[in-house]
């Protein structure tokens, strides 16, 4: 149910976004700034999340914080209708949703790739290419260390695993050699 909810509000505000001709990335590292700040203070959480505090005071703790850390105004007013709302809680699970539907928008691709060990920046300029290629997008990648890989790497877009690993290599040969 919070993940449909965060998806609306995602939705809307990808919206408002576009037709204000503004800049997904901006709002997004606005968001995510704001999401950091909401993480890291337990009062805060408590000021937004206790039904005790008037709505009128979240609001005013709300624009003392956005007046700190200046934001857009698409990313303020947005920010106000979770606090309306009582959802600034989910503004984790938007901010995920909202990343996807910017992605989408815009025709980027995330890729998440883990290594046993650290890549080259020669091997990652490599891997960037392949997937470009594959994917014919743009390609934002993500890389990882996996302490359980032998070698090689798994590669993850969205639900879908590319398993260039040596285990992965040794299973497909098992299975070749137990269909025999």
């Amino acid at each position: 149910m919070a993940i449909a909810v965060a998806n609306r509000y995602a939705r809307a505000l990808a919206d408002v976004v576009s037709q204000a001709g503004g800049d997904y990335r901006a709002v997004q590292r606005e968001l995510e700034n704001f999401l950091a700040i909401y993480r890291e203070s337990a009062d805060l959480r408590e000021v937004f999340d206790t039904p005790g505090i008037a709505l009128p005071q979240k609001v005013k703790v709300l624009e003392a914080i956005l007046s700190r850390a200046p934001v857009s105004k698409i990313t303020a007013s947005f920010l106000q209708v979770l606090v309306t709302n009582y959802r600034i809680g989910l503004l984790g699970q938007v901010c995920t949703a909202f990343l996807k539907i910017a992605n989408d928008r815009l025709g980027v691709v995330q890729v998440k790739v883990f290594s046993a060990t650290t890549l080259s920046e020669a091997e990652k300029q490599a891997l960037r290419a392949r997937f470009g290629e594959v994917t014919r997008q743009q390609v934002e990648m993500e890389f990882g260390l996996d302490g359980e890989l032998l070698g090689g790497i798994l590669a993850q877009i969205q639900s879908t695993v590319y398993d260039g690993s040596v285990r992965g290599h040794l299973d497909r040969i098992r299975g070749e050699l137990t269909k025999r």
